[in-house]
């Protein structure tokens, strides 16, 4: 029994005066981790986006691989890229190191570009002239034999288009003078004593083909001016 009680206090003095155990510790490397971002994520075409790509639990070197969902790929997430075509493209992301991969997407938003407007074609600026000078309500006096001047020749047309010219000098409803820009543009016509009437039109036409214009249609409807002739005797 002694002898017993002694080998069980020899264990316990050596168990107290033995220094601290062995430990060693092992870490866990962190989980690699990708965010991405677009900027701008939306727009009209041609869209040049730039993409930004965060990285975490990396050690050591990566590589990364761009798909930007338009069929075109990369390995720069700091170069820019153009989307030509209207579109919704998934951008994603891989980063990969030796002992693991990481993934993000984003998505950009691409629409197509309004179309300019063809702006519509506009009638001419008509401006009427004649000599002696008529009134504001068209009258024009004088005597007999009394020659009046009639000009459109400082009319313009927004859109270069040619013009036709109409003029009924005699007031008897038929055009004497017919024909489009050029020497149409005047034309003098003689009065004898008495109250006569003369009407002057002018619009512009579809002809792009001067200069046979005889058959072209008109773009709008003709701005006429009349006028009141009294010729004393």
């Amino acid at each position: 029994m002694t002898r017993r009680l002694a080998v069980v206090l020899a264990l316990l003095l050596s168990l107290a005066t033995a220094g601290p155990a062995c430990h060693k510790e092992y870490t866990t490397a962190p989980a690699l981790a990708a965010t991405c971002a677009a900027n701008p994520a939306n727009g009209v075409a041609p869209l040049s986006v730039a993409f930004s790509l965060g990285i975490s639990g990396a050690q050591g070197a990566y590589n990364v691989v761009i798909d930007y969902g338009d069929g075109a790929q990369g390995s720069e997430p700091g170069q820019p890229h153009l989307y030509g075509a209207a579109g919704t493209y998934n951008a994603a992301f891989v980063v990969t190191t030796p002992t693991q991969s990481a993934r993000c997407s984003t998505v950009v938003t691409v629409l197509a570009p309004v179309p300019t407007p063809t702006p519509s074609n506009q009638p001419p600026d008509v401006v009427f002239h004649t000599n002696p000078q008529a009134s504001s309500n068209g009258t024009i006096t004088g005597t007999a034999p009394l020659d009046v001047h009639f000009n459109v020749c400082q009319t313009s047309d927004p859109d270069n288009d040619r013009l036709r010219i109409k003029m009924d000098l005699d007031g008897d409803g038929v055009f004497e003078v017919v024909g489009s820009t050029g020497g149409s543009c005047r034309s003098t016509h003689t009065y004898a004593a008495g109250t006569q009437h003369a009407t002057v039109c002018v619009t512009d036409i579809d002809c792009p083909t001067w200069p046979s214009c005889a058959g072209a249609p008109i773009l709008h409807p003709y701005q006429c001016r009349s006028y009141t002739i009294v010729v004393s005797p």
